[in-house]
């Protein structure tokens, strides 16, 4: 795809911007970085070289998030440096308070934190009518890598289940502390109380789901 075909694909209904478009947009970008950097430093301490490459195929689609949210904010004006910037150290408290203890656990968090954000990053841009024609893509390919090596695992040891079960729902608490946090104290992100709820509500049921994907317990 060119540029420019990646410039049209990211136009948005909204010019100027409002505000709540442009921390959408710049929260978008910074969750990419962080997504980028997250699939990194798993990737990099993965117990086994394929999913090193395959953490690392992931963060190359995270940071292609990145540039098509670049492309789109040169189209429209934004200085997504200044948008996105304004949410600097954003996941800072939650990595101090859930420290993994190995590997695996190190995955589920990973796989817990993009997902949450990601369902209600989606939900925000269909609100603020952003990239209608190409939407936030998600979990940069997490959930399936999740599913084909994470599940076969705790289908096979309850266990496991139980441990990681336990160590999700503490990262989750986390995470939609942060979640509610961060929409009260950007208030344009969402726009009033009952639309943070609504935006929560998504993320929780697809929280829900992708826990059951791979068998543990939300």
């Amino acid at each position: 795809m060119s540029i420019e075909e990646e410039q049209a694909e990211f136009q948005s209904e909204e010019s100027p911007l409002s505000e709540g478009a442009t921390q959408v947009t710049g929260l978008l970008a910074y969750s990419s970085l962080a997504a980028m950097t997250r699939l990194s430093k798993d990737g990099d301490q993965a117990p086994q070289f394929s999913y090193s490459v395959e953490h690392a195929r992931m963060a190359a689609l995270a940071f292609r998030e990145f540039r098509h949210l670049e492309k789109f904010s040169e189209v429209a004006g934004l200085d997504l440096e200044a948008a996105a910037g304004q949410f600097a150290g954003l996941f800072d408290e939650l990595d101090q308070r859930t420290r993994p203890s190995n590997w695996w656990e190190r995955s589920v968090k990973t796989y817990v934190t993009i997902g949450i954000f990601s369902d209600a990053l989606l939900e925000l841009t269909l609100r603020h009518q952003l990239f209608v024609d190409a939407q936030w893509s998600g979990d940069f390919g997490q959930g399936v890598w999740e599913r084909d090596h994470l599940a076969p695992l705790t289908e096979a040891d309850p266990q496991l289940v139980a441990r990681l079960s336990l160590w999700s729902r503490r990262v989750a608490g986390e995470v939609f502390a942060l979640l509610r946090a961060t929409l009260f104290s950007y208030p344009e992100l969402a726009g009033d109380p009952d639309t943070v709820d609504a935006v929560v509500k998504v993320a929780t049921d697809g929280h829900r789901a992708r826990l059951e994907s791979v068998y543990l317990k939300a």
